[in-house]
């Protein structure tokens, strides 16, 4: 199935939400004692990770990109740790943060789209109108 969008911040729901399927297809894979499984989605999880790491704008995000950078990071080793020694308990742990970002994410994202008036300045045949849109 394929998903075509422009907002950014669908994007990033998305990419969380895979991150989180291949969570459970990694538990799977440990509880298996099936190292393909595990393995392979772990790589998954971890290139979402690196594509969310390399996609913040430290520039305009500042000390929050930065912490964001680092907890992305620190899942990224928790993943290493999970992979190598089979460790469920690591894996716990990047599932509850990424379900956490997610949340968050989302919440600010609904904020945005329902609390920002949007106002817009019409002219039509010399008069102007304006318009307030919750969205």
């Amino acid at each position: 199935m394929t998903h075509v969008t422009d907002r950014k911040d669908k994007v990033l729901l998305m990419l969380y939400d895979g991150a989180l399927k291949f969570v459970r297809f990694a538990r799977i894979g440990i509880e298996e004692k099936n190292p393909k499984i595990r393995g392979e989605n772990i790589s998954k999880i971890m290139a979402i990770l690196t594509e969310l790491d390399c996609a913040l704008d430290r520039e305009i995000g500042g000390p929050l990109a930065e912490n964001l950078s680092g907890l992305y990071q620190y899942m990224m080793n928790r993943l290493t740790v999970a992979n190598i020694d089979s460790n469920a308990e690591a894996l716990d742990e990047v599932e509850k943060l990424l379900s956490e970002l997610r949340e968050g994410f989302e919440g600010a994202i609904k904020k945005e789209y329902t609390e920002v008036p949007v106002h817009l300045e019409v002219e039509k045949y010399g008069t102007q109108r304006k318009f307030c849109l919750a969205v």
